[in-house]
């Protein structure tokens, strides 16, 4: 019997054990092998298929494959039953899905209700790279046993999470158990429970101490951690400590649930500027999403809390509406970006309003795979502010740029902000950022200002 007969034959078995759900579409699909391919739940594929009718039991050897929906399992040898709609596989099998690519040895995976159990397995879950004792699958999460996680491709990573147990939702997050920190085979420290978002094209802060310095603050280590509480709320805290500004932790509460976030916060925070603030405590809240099925987007958020800095306490409040539009595509290699929005600033200290208009256009230009540049206009509607934390520097600014990759481990960057009230230079920064493989680190000379800053982090794809 040659494959396409044995394909045939595994695709028609199998439409059989559906009948008494499906008996139309099976019925139809004995005379007319187009539909079968088209209703078929399950597809099997392999150089010598078996199939009995009687016991549902399914044989399949050689370049086997098997398919439901998105979920393709390969192997070389599987065997099944289709009455309880599982397969087992004794050797070795790669089983892939959105955003997830694993292998292993040894498999049993139900494919009605895509759970299963994976032995001795390795592969990626988005960004992550996991491998455990074995991996117990859902439709909606992985359970890592006795396991690993790690942004690092190499085969013996700088850095990894080990755990007795990771929960992995992917494109969300992970929670792991009895979590232990380590830098290539020395462990630098272990807690109970550990959360980290995994959420995709979101930076998420850094699982291993970062490392750096600014001219104001002096050199620094930071390190965050996360505590899960609840499904959708987790305990944080920012451990800092700079040289000329001392010991600055944060720490608090926070809840998120899709497009919503809310947070409770209290301690030191220091913005892009180096500009400190103390929060005691913080409440804020924030919830954005697209406009239906148009190309607009939506951000509102709502801040209120007790801000101190070295010569002034007030109780701040702050609430905000932005609208921005999805990239235009001028062309091939050039995209336009625009927002505009509203913001209402009050403070108890002096009793002041504020009603600020903003809008940002943007446009950024690929000249070639390794440059690129990009000019950009931000109009912020404001009076003197009470506290300079987080807020623009000028009214009306003018940035041009541009980001050179000059090979796979070095990159340069430079940006110019160009104060268009009082026609002049604002800030010129100039930037090199070096690859250390699973590490980076960025050094930026801040011109006009004579400032020096530079970072050491964990890579982030």
């Amino acid at each position: 019997m040659n494959n396409a007969k044995k394909y045939l034959l595994g695709l028609l078995a199998l439409i059989t054990v559906f009948s008494t759900v499906l008996p139309v579409q099976a019925a139809e699909t004995k005379n007319n092998t187009k539909s079968a391919a088209v209703t078929a739940p399950i597809i099997f594929e392999g150089d010598d298929l078996s199939f009995s009718d009687a016991t549902g039991e399914v044989f399949a050897k050689g370049n086997v494959k098997i398919q439901k929906d998105q979920t393709l399992i390969q192997t070389e040898e599987l065997r099944g039953n289709t009455k309880e709609s599982t397969v087992w596989v004794d050797g070795s099998a790669n089983l892939t899905q959105p955003g997830v690519n694993l292998v292993g040895t040894g498999v049993e995976y139900n494919y009605k209700i895509r759970s299963g159990l994976m032995n001795q397995a390795k592969g990626k879950v988005g960004h992550e790279f996991v491998a455990a004792h074995n991996i117990s699958m859902t439709s909606e999460e992985l359970v890592l046993h006795d396991g690993t996680i790690t942004r690092c491709p190499a085969k013996v990573p700088d850095y990894h999470i080990s755990a007795d147990k990771i929960e992995v939702w992917p494109g969300d997050k992970m929670i792991a158990y009895n979590a232990k920190f380590w830098i290539k085979d020395k462990m630098i420290f272990s807690i109970p429970k550990y959360q980290k978002s995994i959420k995709e094209n979101a930076r998420s802060e850094s699982d291993f101490p970062q490392l750096g310095y600014t001219s104001k603050d002096g050199a620094y280590i930071i390190q965050h951690l996360e505590y899960p509480v609840s499904n959708d709320t987790a305990a944080f805290v920012n451990l800092a400590y700079y040289t000329k500004s001392d010991f600055k932790p944060n720490f608090g509460l926070k809840n998120s649930n899709g497009n919503y976030s809310m947070s409770l916060s209290q301690g030191y925070f220091r913005d892009d500027d180096d500009n400190w603030i103390k929060k005691e405590p913080e409440l804020r809240v924030n919830f954005g999403e697209k406009i239906g099925q148009s190309p607009f987007n939506y951000s509102v958020g709502a801040v209120y809390g007790k801000w101190v800095d070295n010569y002034k306490t007030s109780w701040h409040q702050d609430y905000s509406i932005y609208f921005s539009r999805d990239p235009i595509e001028i062309n091939h290699t050039t995209k336009l970006y625009l927002g505009t929005g509203f913001e209402w600033v009050q403070e108890s200290y002096n009793k002041s309003t504020q009603e600020i208009f903003r809008y940002d256009a943007v446009v950024t230009k690929e000249f070639a795979p390794r440059f690129s540049s990009w000019v950009g206009y931000h109009y912020y509607d404001k009076e003197m502010n009470l506290f300079d934390y987080d807020v623009p520097d000028l009214n009306k600014q003018l940035d041009v740029g541009f980001h050179y990759k000059i090979d796979k481990m070095n990159a340069i960057t430079f940006n110019q902000s160009y104060d268009m009230e009082n026609h002049q230079i604002f800030d010129q920064d100039y930037t090199w950022n070096r690859d250390l493989h699973c590490w980076q680190v960025d050094i930026t000379y801040r011109a006009k200002r004579g400032e020096l800053k530079w970072l050491l982090t964990t890579k982030q794809w």
